[in-house]
């Protein structure tokens, strides 16, 4: 079996290609994008050219060869993480690698690929025509949002994909938490619908439309790392946290980030204290930890 990821939400990574563009507020200190800069690369931003990673798919077929093994140690398939240094979305991208992709990926069925965007207006465009009528029963999909402005933006449109290619579980990951999110509010109405999913609908004429849990079946929230980390008011986490609780979805707490909670973690560090009266001190990831409220939070969709 080939290496494991240190990630604490996958069990493997997988690229096919490396390299991407900004397009929001998150992406302002991409670790990926670092990572490349330290390698000489120069794969990221508008124009750039993607670096086609030989050994990808080779990669995903090696892990699927050994799916039977590792589920017999761990309970479980192994969860792929997918262009964890890019984004299978990506506009960017030559179509032939994408849809190499793709195929590689069908095939995997022992694996449990996580597929992770930024950019869910261009998944219906880019999937291959057979995953438009038969969407693969193993693969998971998941979008980035950071803050609320995401959330109304990108949830109704990953729900209703969802609904339009029957996709086993979607999820959220909301790392770097740059901003309190509400999961339990409704979307727009279906009289004001900016997704079009009207033929999904569950809500009728002037009735509100569902709530953004009704459909979401995890959440990963996180802080940010990295030299430039920007903190995170630790109540964002625990409304998350409490959100997914009562509506019954898994919820994991990657990790703290650069900055912790001063009832979390003791130290030395430079503090940052939010309007609410809540304060963060910088500590550095490693001594940061992942633990919220003294326990590690690490609920997976099953």
């Amino acid at each position: 079996m080939t290496q494991q990821t240190k990630i604490e939400w996958t069990d493997f990574t997988v690229n096919f290609w490396e390299g991407c563009q900004k397009v929001g507020p998150g992406c302002d200190h991409c670790y990926a994008e670092a990572r490349n800069q330290r390698f000489h690369g120069d794969n990221w931003g508008p124009g750039k050219p993607r670096r086609y990673v030989k050994g990808g798919i080779a990669k995903l077929h090696k892990i699927n060869r050994g799916a039977e093994k590792f589920h017999e140690e761990n309970g479980h398939w192994p969860r792929v993480f997918c262009s964890s240094l890019s984004d299978i979305f990506d506009n960017a991208v030559d179509k032939v690698w994408r849809m190499e992709a793709f195929s590689a990926l069908e095939q995997a069925t022992d694996t449990r690929p996580q597929l992770l965007t930024k950019r869910v207006g261009n998944v219906f465009q880019m999937i291959p025509p057979s995953w438009a009528m038969h969407w693969p029963a193993h693969v998971g999909l998941m979008i980035t949002v950071v803050n609320q402005a995401e959330a109304d933006r990108d949830i109704p449109k990953l729900l209703d994909i969802k609904a339009r290619l029957g996709i086993p579980w979607v999820g959220l990951s909301m790392e770097p938490l740059l901003g309190p999110v509400d999961l339990a509010q409704p979307y727009a109405g279906p009289l004001h619908c900016a997704v079009h999913c009207k033929d999904h609908c569950t809500a009728h004429g002037d009735e509100e439309c569902p709530k953004f849990f009704d459909g979401i079946d995890w959440v990963i929230v996180g802080g940010e790392s990295g030299h430039q980390a920007r903190p995170t008011n630790p109540q964002w986490f625990r409304n998350l946290r409490d959100q997914c609780d009562a509506a019954g979805t898994p919820f994991l707490f990657k990790q703290w980030g650069e900055w912790v909670s001063v009832s979390e973690v003791e130290g030395p560090g430079r503090h940052h204290r939010f309007d609410d009266g809540r304060t963060v001190r910088r500590t550095g990831k490693k001594l940061a930890g992942r633990l919220l409220d003294g326990r590690e939070w690490n609920g997976v969709p099953t």
